[in-house]
């Protein structure tokens, strides 16, 4: 009987070694991959608020309405919430020079750029390949933030647009906006995986990745529309408006993980078919789905560090 349930426990572990689950957790304990979307959070915190603070300072002298507009009705707060939300980032001047908004838009792009580069490294470390610094990886880095904010507004838009269908074509509930906005964030990870890889994986293998990602994207925004209203209203009540703060910083956080998340799910799923397909078996950590063009480019581009090899090329 022991025998038997030790058996039991061994093919158990076999399993879950073998399955994407546990391959998972181990591609996340060898790459530290929590501490990189620990790093994202803090990048986005620090590097993006100043963009938001900019951005709306436009939307304020624009269309009279600041951006805690938009995030009440993204995260689908009521009155009390909303009004802790306008009192944190609903603050704007109208005596704001252009000059003053201009530079301090520029600045706030020029910042976030860290939040591309703690994804590219991220995206890096998950698909095998060595690390590219450089002018040319920052001119991208910085190519990327203005794409961040062209995200935002649409995502936004596919919610207007959604509602608008529930009202002029047929009532849907949450299902248009959120299918919107899924196809929204699928097409934007599908480009920014591409983009800050500098094309070093195909089109092909960045789809499950992309796909993933929009998913469980769509998902923790219907599931945050139905928690952070009563949450940001006890914190703030708790604690004043720093704690709107802590709820939008474990919100980011989230949205930090199921980003790599998403990635890292679509890689396994490549490197599980491209395993399947050659016929090998056993341990495909290592594998990739690159191009011999794009390891070429890796290593041959500026800045890789010279240790840095990607590991059982084709």
């Amino acid at each position: 009987m022991r025998t038997s349930a030790l058996r039991l426990v061994t093919a158990g572990r076999a399993w879950w070694g073998r399955s994407l689950g546990g391959r998972g957790l181990n591609r996340i304990r060898e790459l530290d991959l929590d501490t990189h979307a620990l790093a994202l959070c803090a990048q986005q915190v620090l590097c993006t608020a100043p963009l938001v603070v900019a951005v709306s300072a436009v939307l304020q002298r624009t269309t009279g309405q600041g951006v805690s507009v938009y995030v009440s009705r993204f995260l689908g707060l009521r009155a009390e919430a909303t009004g802790d939300i306008e009192r944190l980032l609903g603050r704007s001047s109208n005596s704001i020079s252009t000059t003053a908004l201009v530079v301090g838009m520029v600045t706030a792009i020029a910042l976030s750029t860290s939040v591309a580069a703690v994804q590219q490294r991220g995206f890096e470390l998950i698909w095998t390949l060595p690390r590219v610094t450089g002018i040319r990886s920052w001119a991208r880095q910085l190519a990327w933030t203005p794409a961040l904010v062209l995200l935002t507004v649409a995502v936004l838009g596919a919610g207007r647009v959604g509602r608008w269908f529930n009202d002029a074509v047929v009532y849907t509930g949450p299902v248009a906006g959120s299918v919107l906005q899924g196809v929204t964030v699928f097409l934007f990870y599908w480009w920014t995986q591409y983009w800050l890889l500098r094309g070093r994986v195909e089109w092909r293998a960045l789809l499950p990745g992309a796909l993933a990602t929009a998913l469980l994207t769509v998902a923790m925004v219907r599931i945050s529309r139905l928690l952070m209203d009563s949450q940001i209203s006890w914190q703030v009540h708790a604690y004043g408006l720093v704690g709107a703060v802590f709820v939008l910083s474990v919100w980011l956080m989230v949205l930090s993980v199921v980003i790599f998340a998403g990635v890292l799910i679509g890689a396994l799923f490549v490197e599980r078919r491209r395993a399947e397909a050659t016929g090998r078996s056993g341990d495909v950590l290592g594998e990739h789905p690159l191009t011999v063009r794009g390891i070429v480019s890796a290593e041959r581009g500026e800045g890789v560090t010279p240790s840095a090899r990607v590991r059982n090329s084709p």
